[in-house]
């Protein structure tokens, strides 16, 4: 009788067993999906030093942590070789504060790109339809700094309302467009501000429009001008 109750409760050892290896089955799945590497990589450690007494991975383990992390770098997280911008986006809220609470100036941070986007009015850029800047405007900006890491890209955007260009300088709102992007660009090298080859120019004429509407004041929102700042892949 005895050895019967003895051969009964044993069953009870290999269901803990089961029970701690579908635990540690789980553990792998969460951290897995994740996709946390230092947090997936200590739970391996973690369940080698129960199982086998030793935390030391294999070099088949540690060739694959290797690879988990180079996929996450060229997935979505920033590279140690790229700038993170948001030090710099903090400098340009404080550069340009008064515009941003006075002008209609905006500004924007993405952590996802690890990029900023400044929007500037054409009434406080351009006088209607002209490339040259005013002159408030160029002091403005003058004022940007923080610009002359090698690996930053300054990308400017030009933008119309959908109003067709008539007479004048310009053929169309392509040509005025990308003329003021242009403009900026030019302004920025020629004070040492960025380098030649940091700078992106392009002309949307009226194809990115912040308001759809047919008013005057839904025509003045899409007659701007965008500096886009990235730090390169």
């Amino acid at each position: 009788m005895a050895s019967k109750k003895g051969g009964g409760s044993s069953w009870l050892v290999t269901f803990a067993d089961l029970m701690s290896l579908l635990m540690a089955v789980f553990v792998l799945l969460f951290a897995m999906s994740t996709l946390e590497v230092p947090k997936y990589r200590a739970t391996v450690e973690s369940l080698r030093e129960a199982l086998s007494h030793s935390s030391t991975l294999s070099p088949q383990q540690e060739a694959y942590f290797n690879s988990l992390k180079t996929q996450q770098d060229s997935s979505g997280d920033t590279p140690k070789s790229q700038v993170e911008l948001y030090p710099l986006y903090e400098s340009l809220l404080q550069t340009f504060a008064k515009e941003l609470q006075d002008a209609d100036v905006k500004m924007d941070f993405d952590p996802k790109k690890n990029g900023i986007k400044l929007t500037f009015p054409e009434q406080i850029a351009f006088a209607p339809g002209s490339a040259d800047l005013k002159p408030d405007f160029v002091e403005m900006l003058a004022r940007f700094k923080g610009f002359q890491k090698e690996n930053m890209t300054v990308k400017v955007v030009g933008h119309t309302d959908k109003t067709p260009v008539l007479g004048g300088r310009f053929k169309s709102n392509w040509e005025l467009s990308s003329a003021r992007a242009a403009s900026v660009v030019s302004s920025l090298i020629e004070r040492g501000i960025i380098r030649p080859e940091q700078a992106e120019i392009v002309g949307m004429a009226d194809n990115q429009p912040l308001a759809n509407g047919d008013t005057p004041a839904d025509y003045a929102k899409n007659r701007r001008v965008d500096v886009l700042i990235f730090s390169a892949q």
